[in-house]
């Protein structure tokens, strides 16, 4: 996918109202978008989330890998997932402590060598998940109807993981400098694999990770990871390509 800098910048302006948002110096907090080979990961590294094997994806086998990205910022301690041009949502609930934390992805490959993003994992603590629980949305009701979840649209095949703060000061720097859409279009062209492509926002103290997701459009869950005694240690974003531990239990059939 290339991204033509007027037309995409005039394109975030309708969809998010960039417009109507205060002028902000960006030169000064530093937004900027970034590159970089990511580095290759044991498997062993997403044990917890209890990928179903052999992997397939519609009775197709896949080979699974796992890639780093480094660590992301989360200055506001808020994780915010959202369709990566269009920029729209709120924070999960609950928050974390502030910090800078790993993020990795695990790639998907088809017989015919093409490559899909099927999650994307931040870790919190070095410690596996036991359990993995539906994160929320905030402003969203708690008690959710019985078989369904929280999940953030994607509609451009782009998904995006921000810290919150991050995530703000990126939809304000898009409105005054179009260079930083050639960037990203940039950036994504330099990073892109066959089939998949990534880039980091760098926007004051915190960051976002942009990713192809899955096959596309769709509606995603993330989950929160718990250990044994409860502690919240890592995020998921599932890209609806595999079965896993933290996928719900389908409701019992009744008559």
């Amino acid at each position: 996918m290339i991204l033509r800098p007027l037309s995409r910048r005039h394109a975030l302006i309708a969809l998010i109202g960039l417009a109507a948002l205060p002028a902000l110096d960006t030169k000064a907090q530093a937004v900027r978008v970034e590159g970089g080979t990511p580095l290759r990961l044991p498997l062993g590294a997403v044990d917890d989330l209890g990928i179903v094997l052999p992997a397939e994806i519609e009775e197709e086998p896949v080979d699974l890998a796992v890639l780093s990205l480094g660590a992301v910022g989360v200055p506001s301690g808020r994780l915010t997932g959202v369709d990566a041009l269009v920029l729209e949502g709120a924070p999960y609930v609950p928050g974390i402590a502030p910090g800078r934390y790993p993020l990795q992805l695990v790639i998907a490959t088809l017989p015919d060598g093409e490559e899909r993003v099927a999650f994307a994992q931040i870790k919190f603590a070095d410690r596996p998940a036991k359990t993995w629980v539906n994160a929320l949305i905030e402003g969203e009701d708690p008690e959710l109807p019985d078989g369904e979840i929280s999940v953030f649209e994607v509609e451009s095949g782009f998904a995006a993981l921000f810290d919150a703060s991050a995530l703000a000061l990126w939809r304000r720097a898009l409105s005054e400098d179009a260079s930083l859409v050639a960037q990203l279009e940039r950036v994504l062209q330099d990073n892109r694999r066959r089939t998949w492509t990534w880039a980091r926002v760098r926007a004051g103290s915190g960051d976002g990770v942009l990713f192809t997701s899955g096959f596309g459009e769709g509606e995603y869950g993330a989950y929160w990871g718990q250990a044994a005694d409860g502690e919240v240690v890592s995020l998921v974003l599932d890209l609806d390509l595999l079965d896993w531990e933290g996928l719900p239990e389908e409701a019992p059939v009744t008559t």
